[in-house]
């Protein structure tokens, strides 16, 4: 029975999470910030200034790979995949839609927004029951369990600092590159265990919602 008790604080905070408004707001709002700034990371979505090749595109269009079945799967780097889409929906954006890049950005995106969501809930319902002494650093640790994710979406940059670090690097770069999204998806999952541990523990209050205001 004890082995099943992680998945019901999970699923149990997860939609108390959600039914708080505050806290809804807060984990949709980590959630899209984390998409956009993994899809920048990887390259998929591309913002730059001047004219660049913006005077050769027509805005809006879409340009669709000719071989698009075959590059679903194509890996360009260690959990990065090969664009089948691009789109140009105004002047100095362009978007290179992978499935499986937006597939896992949206992944580490949701489990951020939900350990945020859930940090600040569980430590929202701990003060309202008068736990204090630990509640402050509880807290502030349970809302940096969004920041593993962030490791995910820096593995196609490894070659680019590899260059700027040095040949010497390169090599242990992209070695660890490569284990990047594993590790932000682990650490991220287990962090939001931890955190609704911590909602569970809070008290009777975090099921109600009375207290939160």
């Amino acid at each position: 029975m004890r082995s099943r008790a992680p998945a019901r604080w999970v699923a149990r905070a997860v939609s108390v999470a959600l039914g708080d408004r505050r806290s809804r707001r807060l984990a949709v709002v980590v959630a899209g910030l984390y998409l956009l700034v993994y899809l920048i990371a990887l390259g998929d979505l591309v913002i730059w200034a001047g004219t660049g090749s913006s005077r050769f595109v027509r805005v809006p269009s879409v340009e669709v790979a000719a071989d698009w079945p075959a590059q679903l799967l194509a890996q360009r780097a260690p959990f990065a995949y090969e664009p089948v889409l691009a789109i140009h929906p105004v002047d100095h954006v362009t978007v290179f839609v992978a499935p499986a890049d937006l597939g896992m950005g949206l992944l580490l995106g949701a489990l951020a927004g939900l350990n945020v969501g859930v940090a600040l809930l569980a430590t929202r319902t701990g003060r309202a029951c008068g736990v204090r002494g630990a509640a402050g650093w509880r807290g502030a640790a349970g809302l940096l369990g969004a920041l593993p994710a962030l490791a995910g979406g820096v593995t196609c940059c490894v070659p680019t600092l590899a260059l700027a670090v040095g040949t010497q690097l390169a090599g242990a770069l992209l070695a660890v590159g490569g284990y990047l999204f594993p590790v932000a998806l682990l650490a991220t999952a287990l962090l939001l265990v931890w955190n609704a541990h911590r909602l569970a523990r809070a008290g009777p209050a975090a099921a109600s919602g009375s207290a939160l205001g």
